[in-house]
């Protein structure tokens, strides 16, 4: 899915199912670049066809299908990659999760730049202002990176089904508690950009989303 604004753009990774997301800046061909997945080549040419520069990396979480080509990138464009600390050893550990999902890859574990630590942090990388909302459940550290009126939830929230797959590290009760503080804190017509399934409305999936009403039940 490409938004009208041309501002996102997501790239479905093949070898594992989740979303990798280019973020435009307004007015230049500078880009972030969100949940980088196993699917180098497929998220290099995106980047190629849009004629874009990466100026940072970010992760919503540790786990290896969001962390997966942060190395390449990191190298190619000599650029920081962010992420929070509470998931600093999950992401060093992402072989290890690749070989629980019997998926038959290996990947580079990178090493972040930059870690996050608080529960809110606001940070300004090139012309992008972003905050960033530690939601602990699906992991630790995993977090919701907003700009403007977008969110990027990684697995804390989907618009149908639930990111928990009884990985070592993962809280039903913290992730819980992290989904209804997601609802009160923004607002329903914020566009939701999910780590797997299609892009939707915060309003919709909390009305719609069947598994996730049953789960906060």
């Amino acid at each position: 899915m490409e938004l009208t604004d041309h501002l996102v753009y997501k790239v479905r990774n093949e070898i594992f199912s989740s979303n990798s997301y280019i973020l435009k800046d307004k007015l230049s061909n500078f880009c972030l670049l969100i949940d980088l997945g196993l699917d180098t080549q497929a998220i290099d040419k995106k980047l190629s066809e849009l004629n874009l520069q990466p100026i940072a990396i970010l992760a919503t979480h540790g786990h290896f299908d969001h962390i997966g080509s942060v190395s390449f990138f990191k190298n190619k464009f000599n650029i920081p990659f962010y992420m929070h600390e509470a998931d600093s050893k999950i992401s060093q550990s992402a072989n290890f999760y690749l070989k629980i999902a019997r998926i038959d890859h290996k990947i580079e574990t990178p090493k972040p730049d930059i870690l996050f630590r608080e529960k809110k942090e606001v940070i300004t990388i090139g012309d992008f202002e972003l905050c960033i909302y530690n939601f602990p459940g699906h992991s630790a550290g995993s977090c919701i990176i907003q700009y403007e009126n977008y969110l990027f939830t990684g697995d804390i929230i989907y618009k149908n089904g639930l990111g928990f797959n009884n990985f070592p590290g993962e809280d039903k009760v913290k992730l819980k508690h992290s989904i209804l503080e997601l609802f009160a804190t923004f607002s329903g017509d914020s566009l939701v950009f999910p780590g797997h399934g299609e892009v939707e409305y915060l309003m919709n999936i909390k009305n719609n989303n069947q598994d996730l009403i049953n789960f906060l039940k």
